[in-house]
């Protein structure tokens, strides 16, 4: 069905619901009048102002004549693809707006920035009681590396870097319970300095051959240590850094 054949129909339908007879519309348009014929039966019951008022004897006279009028409608050829073409083409373009694609790209934009943000928020709350060795460990890491990075002062670093080490200890702790093998970061203060034996932030550390030590770490010097934590509970020192 065309577009003209459209309003055609249209307009067919607002004369009759003004009261034109059907003969004197179809009159109208001759060349549309035996497609036109049956739907303006059809539609007459539905312009009544109350159809279920309407006799009926007149109904099914409407219905005969309807049904009479749609037999004799000639048969519509099929739409061929280039006519297919066309028609999908003309609902493009009344759907394929310039406001309907802003709108839909809103809310794709919008759909796709709240998922990653559950996404991400839920990763980050299922992370928070891991330990190093853990799948989910290193977003952990990741989410403190951005709290870090978006601090406003160094006091709100500082006070982020405290609470981190916090972690890191208790992370430590735990792993001592389960007896897990994992590398280890942690910072304190160097309690006891010996030769091959340290103690820091009341935890033994073995100190290999080849381990890094910075010179001018003594005795109460804050440290951050980077280690290998051994099944048997052993830490093994890799690096020890003075934490200025």
């Amino acid at each position: 069905m065309t577009d003209s054949f459209e309003t055609i129909l249209d307009e067919s339908i607002s004369a009759l619901q003004s009261g034109v007879p059907i003969e004197e519309i179809l009159a109208e348009v001759p060349e549309y009048a035996g497609q036109l014929r049956p739907m303006l039966y059809a539609a007459t019951v539905l312009t009544d102002p109350n159809p279920a008022l309407v006799p009926e004897e007149r109904k099914t006279a409407l219905r005969s004549e309807y049904m009479k009028q749609l037999i004799e409608l000639p048969k519509l050829p099929l739409p061929t693809f280039g006519e297919k073409m066309q028609a999908g083409v003309r609902v493009a373009r009344r759907r394929l707006t310039r406001e309907s694609l802003l709108k839909d790209l809103t809310t794709i934009i919008i759909t796709f920035t709240l998922t990653l943000l559950m996404v991400v928020l839920t990763i980050n709350y299922l992370s928070l009681d891991t330990v190093p060795g853990d799948f989910l460990y290193g977003a952990k890491r990741i989410s403190e590396s951005i709290q870090l990075s978006a601090a406003f002062s160094e006091d709100g670093r500082a006070a982020l870097e405290e609470i981190f080490n916090q972690r890191r200890l208790v992370e430590l702790e735990q792993l001592l319970e389960q007896n897990k093998a994992a590398v280890i970061q942690f910072r304190g203060k160097v309690e006891t300095r010996g030769e091959d034996l340290w103690i820091v932030a009341k935890h033994t550390i073995l100190l290999p051959g080849d381990v890094v030590i910075d010179p001018d770490i003594q005795e109460g010097d804050m440290v951050e240590v980077i280690g290998l934590l051994r099944t048997n509970n052993v830490l093994v020192a890799d690096t020890i850094k003075l934490v200025r």
